[in-house]
């Protein structure tokens, strides 16, 4: 799974948060966050999970549609 950032930061925004603020709120490391957007390591499930929670969505609402 991929995040897409353009859903990723719409839903950030409409949240009115920021990276680190994600970040305390998912309990997730800044690392993991930076590299998972990045595409540099694989988006695990349960990250996925944290960070829709975090951000008060689905979680297919932040990954890329494959077409």
């Amino acid at each position: 799974m991929i995040i897409d950032r353009k859903k990723f930061d719409l839903a950030m925004a409409k949240k009115c948060i920021n990276l680190k603020e994600l970040k305390d709120l998912a309990h997730i490391s800044n690392s993991t966050i930076t590299k998972v957007l990045a595409g540099k390591i694989p988006l695990q499930p349960k990250t996925l999970g944290k960070i829709a929670k975090a951000l008060e969505v689905e979680p297919i609402e932040l990954i890329q549609d494959e077409d």
